[in-house]
């Protein structure tokens, strides 16, 4: 779903080329989208932080039987 851009929507509505229910659901639209966009980047987001957790799990691992032998 293509949405106008909200400056051009904002500036349509000033300027009383649009009402102020299309400018609503102009509105709605382009919240929606980005909605739609945050969970994605969330999704991303929490699969990283997930890796580098079991990363840093793996290097505490490793670095306690490294101070172990050490002793």
């Amino acid at each position: 779903m293509a949405t106008y851009d909200p400056k051009q929507v904002l500036a349509d509505y000033a300027a009383g080329r649009i009402t102020p229910e299309m400018a609503v659901g102009h509105s709605l639209q382009h919240i929606a989208q980005l909605y739609e966009t945050q969970a994605t980047a969330r999704t991303a987001f929490d699969g990283r932080v997930n890796r580098l957790q079991v990363a840093v799990e793996r290097l505490t691992t490793f670095m306690e039987k490294v101070l172990r032998t050490q002793k």
